[in-house]
């Protein structure tokens, strides 16, 4: 397994963690529309997010190499700075 298919793995399981105190945080509205709306839209990242760290795995440990393991990790990356806003959005 290569490194970037570590740092891939690492940066879902991230992901998984800020999704789980998103969903923490929204919680305390999570009766009211936009609640709703909020805590839908974090358990469809938390499962993709979950998703994405299986796929990550299966396929490092099939010996996909860097060509795939580089744009995985650019999308993975630009993911993850989205559910950065939202948590910090979450804390407001």
């Amino acid at each position: 397994m290569g490194y970037l298919w570590g740092i891939n793995i690492a940066l879902s399981i991230i992901q998984v963690l800020i999704l789980g105190l998103m969903i923490r945080n929204y919680t305390g509205i999570g009766f009211t529309r936009t609640g709703k709306m909020l805590i839908g839209a974090s358990v469809v990242f938390l499962m993709e997010s979950i998703v994405m760290t299986i796929t990550y795995y299966s396929w490092a440990v099939a010996g996909m190499g860097p060509t795939i393991a580089l744009p995985a990790l650019v999308i993975t990356v630009m993911n993850l700075s989205g559910i950065l806003i939202l948590y910090l959005v979450s804390r407001l």
